[in-house]
């Protein structure tokens, strides 16, 4: 098996960061399974609105579950270590586009210090 994985960024200080990241494995395995290359690739856009508000958004390409992922999440942290986050995601197949699930969520963190 050879893995060859990395990440590749920049941050345009204080507010904006991209990257891409990629990961490559090359499995050789015993018969029945053969060999196999798969790919997993991902841009990601971070973006720091004030010291309360982010926004994060990515999409992963996976070879091996012929998968599209795009992602985009708002996060607003009204208090120390107390955060509401609102993702949706949604999941494609590649070469046709069409949407396998999508989701909207809310998840909120609230630090109870008692």
């Amino acid at each position: 098996m050879t893995n060859i994985s990395g990440e590749m960024g920049y941050r345009f200080q204080p507010y904006v960061g991209i990257s891409i990241n990629g990961t490559y494995n090359d499995l050789r395995l015993p018969q029945p399974w053969g060999n196999t290359n798969l790919w997993l690739l991902g841009p990601r856009l971070d973006v720091t609105v004030t010291n309360k508000i982010f926004f994060t958004a990515f999409a992963q390409y996976n070879e091996q579950i012929d998968n599209l992922n795009i992602n985009a999440r708002f996060q607003w942290r009204f208090q120390p270590a107390s955060d509401i986050f609102i993702v949706y995601t949604d999941n494609y197949l590649p070469n046709s586009l069409n949407v396998q699930n999508r989701a909207l969520l809310v998840k909120v963190t609230y630090w109870w210090n008692l």
